[in-house]
This record gives structure tokens, C-alpha cells and sequence, in this order.
């Protein structure tokens, strides 16, 4: 399969369940931890941002940018079908609790940064090949030269 398809591939998984995740997220936010539901969201943007590093710079910011993209975009409507199951289910064992609009929008924010991570994981890995591939360039170059150095010895004398 080609970078662009396995692209298109991962984008329209990781979009979907991200719309999902991000639901999920916002219950367990507002009524469980909210540390542990940011937590639990920024490991699986992270394994996202690592797929995503085994393509070229341009498959993968389009992958990433369209996986975005489809969660933000079908997070609102998923989260109008999960949101009355989830508040049934817990005013029947406890009380559910609502953040107020600030709340609401503090973790939107905080959200679309985790989402930053996938790039951010791109980008470190990128950095990381490329920091190898220059190391491993210039050790052979310095093994060339020192072969070279005992070659012009010989043809000297």
C-alpha cells in the first residue's frame, strides 16, 4: 500500500475513533479525574503521532490534519448520541456532574493541544532519523578520509 493510502487509511481510524475518545474524554473529565481522562486521551494521540511517523512529511501532515480534522468534526454529533447514555447510567449509580461553559471550553482547548502531540511526535522522530542518518554520514565520511589519508602515505613513496 502506498504512503498516501495508508495515509487516508489511518486518518479515517484514528479520526473516528478520536470523535469517539474525545466523548469518553469529556465524561470522564467532568465526572471521574480530570488529569487521568487528559492522561488516557494524550497516550493514544501519541500512538497515533507514531504511526504517522513511519511516512513522508507530506503523507503524513495530511493524515494528521485530516484525522484532526474528523474527530473535532464528528466529536459533536458522537457525543450527542453517547452523552444521554452515559448521564442515564451514572445519575443511577451517582450524581452526574455538567461543567460550566468556561469548563466546557477550557477543555476544548486543552483537547485540540494534546491533539498537537501527534505532530509533535512526527516531528521528534523526524528529528530523531535524521540526527542518525547525518551520524551515520559522517562516520563513514571520517572512515573515507582516514583511508584515504594511509593511501596517499603509500603512493607517495
Amino acid at each position: 500500500m502506498d504512503g498516501m493510502k495508508r495515509s487516508m487509511k489511518y486518518s479515517l481510524i484514528f479520526g473516528i475513533c478520536g470523535s469517539v475518545a474525545i466523548s469518553l474524554v469529556y465524561e470522564l473529565y467532568a465526572n471521574v479525574s480530570r488529569d487521568f481522562a487528559l492522561l488516557l486521551f494524550a497516550c493514544g494521540t501519541v500512538f497515533a503521532g507514531a504511526k504517522f511517523s513511519s511516512l513522508k512529511a507530506r503523507e503524513a501532515m495530511l493524515g494528521m490534519t485530516a484525522t484532526v480534522a474528523y474527530s473535532v468534526g464528528l466529536g459533536f454529533p458522537v457525543y450527542l448520541v453517547i452523552h444521554p447514555a452515559v448521564k442515564k447510567m451514572l445519575e443511577k449509580r451517582s450524581v452526574y456532574f455538567q461543567l460550566e461553559l468556561s469548563q466546557q471550553l477550557a477543555f476544548v482547548v486543552k483537547i485540540l493541544l494534546i491533539m498537537l502531540l501527534m505532530f509533535g511526535v512526527w516531528c521528534a522522530r523526524a528529528g530523531f532519523r535524521k540526527a542518525v542518518e547525518k551520524f551515520r554520514s559522517n562516520s563513514e565520511k571520517t572512515g573515507d578520509y582516514i583511508d584515504n589519508a594511509f593511501d596517499d602515505d603509500k603512493e607517495q613513496k
